[in-house]
């Protein structure tokens, strides 16, 4: 499972700054988040981070299901608007070894991640933009 990081690098965004009106990973991140495929349910993205680098802080507003292609160790740090500015109210680091095949994971709030390996963090994410309906 998926926790949180925290980066050694700067932020492409500081704290306290005010929130953009679009924290979208494609708008805020775009460095980072290439669309590969998206129609009206899904949203493919493929997510590369550098080794030292730490991504401009974003949101992801739908769920996903994410298949890491290229694990490395990394820090995942967590944000909350709060009057209408950018406040961290989380780090945790993600450790480094083989991840599960597929994570699930509902929308996520403003976060960055920060490459701390040696090599590319890749990832596949699709966004599912329908509402999930039954079990």
């Amino acid at each position: 499972m998926m926790t949180s990081l925290l980066p050694v690098t700067l932020l492409a965004m500081q704290v306290g700054q005010v929130a953009p009106p679009d924290l979208d990973a494609v708008a805020a991140a775009p460095n980072n988040h290439r669309v590969i495929l998206e129609n009206d349910q899904v949203r493919v993205l493929q997510v590369t981070v550098m080794p030292g680098e730490t991504e401009a802080v974003h949101e992801h507003r739908w769920p996903s299901v994410i298949h890491i292609q290229s694990w490395q160790p990394a820090l995942d740090i967590r944000y909350a608007v709060r009057d209408g500015k950018l406040v961290e109210v989380d780090r945790t680091r993600l450790p480094a070894g083989a991840p599960p095949a597929a994570i699930w994971a509902p929308n996520e709030a403003p976060h960055a991640v920060t490459n701390l390996g040696k090599a590319p963090f890749r990832l596949l994410r699709v966004e599912l933009k329908q509402p999930v309906v039954g079990k």
